[in-house]
């Protein structure tokens, strides 16, 4: 491992170039100094893993619209990874709220290579999510594993953006290490400085977190630019919370026009089953009243704007990937999952049957198996497939055991489901091995500028 200190392309570094001059004055309204972070100016260098994996969506696709039709149980294509449960803020709209932090024997990088080695030859996606993926020590490693053992094309990381050059670090790795694969950092924050500070409480009033990552997403876009990294994306990712709403419509104005983003995820809080103690009430209660809830009425507000924004080229809101037309297709699939999220705020009929269980996957950090998170950390009614380590981490044991096909027959019926507005564990994989709206996502890929 060798290290360089001059990038790829480094034009912008260079002084008195006319184009420039906006950015840098942007960069400095923003108070990002990259040369603070010494992985922006430079790198190591890193062995590619060789691989012969097929990494194309289309065969996991066919096979699994065969699998539908045939009534038999598919391998995932899509899978949420929690790597750990330890995070180091306290942010009042999470939904782990119950398992953060719990003392829990987290999976090894061992533990995790032998699983990726039985998950299945259909795996296409992988969210990484915690806690705070980057406090795990081997969070690059375990990409890599996913990347030999298994045919994952596209790898995202949710992240607090805690420590920008360690976010950097990890990027560099595993670019290097995983030619071909797609990597997507999802980067939380609540609005501007001040309401991103107090909402997403640190302990420590000399933290800031919102500093920490806009300095994040700009080394993110300046190293991809730097070092080639072709297939590499940042998003800002928004909690629209009652702590939020009277803040969005700036917020977004602020996303969209200053900070761009690739792409800006606005997710819905949600009363999941790891908040025993919030002031939120549950969808259930929301939905006795006649009204939306404000920060309901603004979530619809603020991603139908966000669909008129992208389609009139107004937003940047789309993927680096090796085919445009792949990126545009990925966008096109965000925006029909938020649109099916407006209809279950307002009762409409879903479009979208979920495949928890089926094409999605879940694994804990300590090894647990399910369909979804809702349903294997239910307090009262853990829908739990099994542990991994009881299988010696053979995850097809688990995954076509009775006990996961008992399981398979409430998606879409156990309490946990109403109201669920999980984009990576309902709406995606339910996107994917669903006809009509496969071809409701490429006619809307077409019209995305």
């Amino acid at each position: 491992m060798v290290t360089v200190s001059k990038p790829l392309s480094d034009s912008a570094n260079q002084p008195g170039n006319g184009p420039i001059a906006p950015e840098k004055e942007r960069l400095s309204s923003l108070s990002v100094d990259l040369s603070r972070y010494p992985s922006v100016a430079e790198r190591h260098n890193f062995e590619p893993i060789e691989s012969l994996m097929n990494r194309d969506i289309t065969r996991p696709v066919l096979l699994g619209f065969g699998d539908k039709i045939l009534g038999r149980v598919p391998n995932p294509v899509m899978m949420t990874h929690i790597v750990t449960t330890r995070c180091n803020y306290s942010c009042s709209f999470c939904s782990f709220a119950d398992t953060l932090n719990n003392k829990s024997d987290e999976l090894s990088l061992e533990e995790i290579e032998k699983t990726y080695t039985t998950i299945g030859d259909r795996l296409n996606v992988i969210v990484y999510s915690g806690g705070e993926t980057t406090i795990h020590k081997n969070l690059p490693e375990i990409i890599e594993a996913a990347y030999r053992l298994t045919p994952v094309k596209s790898v995202y990381i949710i992240s607090n953006a805690w420590k920008p050059d360690l976010l950097f670090q990890i990027t560099h790795q595993v670019m290097q290490r995983c030619p071909g694969l797609h990597l997507t950092w999802s980067l939380s924050i609540e609005g501007p400085k001040h309401v991103n500070n107090e909402i997403r409480y640190t302990k420590a009033n000399t933290w800031d977190a919102w500093q920490n990552t806009i300095d994040s997403l700009e080394g993110l876009k300046a190293i991809r630019e730097r070092y080639g990294y072709k297939e590499l994306d940042v998003q800002l990712c928004t909690v629209c919370s009652p702590s939020s709403v009277s803040i969005m419509d700036e917020w977004y104005a602020t996303v969209r026009d200053v900070l761009k983003p690739d792409k800006w995820n606005l997710n819905l809080m949600r009363r999941s089953v790891q908040m025993t103690h919030s002031d939120l009430p549950t969808f259930e209660a929301r939905r006795a009243n006649a009204q939306l809830e404000p920060f309901e009425q603004k979530y619809m507000e603020i991603t139908e704007r966000v669909r008129a924004d992208v389609l009139a080229g107004k937003l940047k809101f789309l993927y680096h990937t090796e085919n445009p037309e792949d990126g545009a297709l990925k966008s096109a699939v965000d925006l029909i999952s938020q649109e099916e999220n407006r209809r279950t705020l307002t009762g409409e009929k879903l479009q979208i049957c979920c495949q928890a269980g089926g094409f999605g996957a879940y694994i804990g950090s300590n090894g647990l198996v399910s369909g979804c998170e809702e349903f294997a950390n239910n307090p009262a009614d853990p829908k739990v497939f099994g542990s991994l380590r009881d299988t010696n981490y053979d995850f097809q044991a688990l995954w076509r055991s009775e006990k996961a096909s008992a399981y398979r027959k409430l998606v879409n019926k156990s309490s946990e489901c109403y109201g669920c507005t999980l984009e990576s564990q309902r709406n995606y994989p339910g996107i994917l091995i669903s006809f009509p709206t496969l071809v409701k996502a490429g006619l809307l890929a077409r019209k995305i500028k």
